[in-house]
């Protein structure tokens, strides 16, 4: 078993795991947008949305280049860093915030047009289905 994953999988819980992943690694994901988001996306009106789970932040850039102000939600911090990085590097700093947060302790305070998650995993115990009604409640309704 390679190196790194031994150690990733010695963590004793979700945020150092997903830490010494992206510590552990130079780039884990492209850049580039989940095919989903972007087919689903392109057609609405940008507004305000969150990134659920934003990793490197390839979802978030294609979002602030298609006009969206997104918030960028992580538990890592080195996957925030690279997610600002990359906003950075394409002209979209004013336009991405990002935030860390245990989504199974805390989520972003504001309402949104938007809710992206896309990769919303954890090798570890996540209430995912009270995080994905947290994520409803936080949407905006638009008339």
């Amino acid at each position: 078993m390679d190196e790194c994953i031994r150690e990733i999988h010695a963590a004793n819980d979700a945020a150092g795991f997903w830490e010494q992943l992206y510590r552990g690694k130079g780039s884990v994901w492209k850049d580039t947008a989940n095919p989903l988001l972007a087919e689903t996306a392109r057609h609405l009106t940008p507004g305000h949305a969150l990134d659920l789970g934003c990793g490197e932040g390839g979802d978030t850039r294609w979002l602030a280049t298609h006009e969206w102000h997104v918030t960028a939600v992580d538990i890592a911090p080195t996957a925030l860093q690279r997610t600002s990085r990359l906003a950075a590097r394409n002209g979209h700093e004013n336009s991405v915030r990002t935030e860390q947060h245990d989504l199974a302790e805390t989520f972003p305070s504001s309402t949104f047009d938007l809710i992206s998650a896309q990769y919303l995993q954890t090798p570890y115990a996540f209430p995912r289905a009270s995080v994905l009604r947290r994520a409803a409640h936080a949407l905006r309704t638009r008339l």
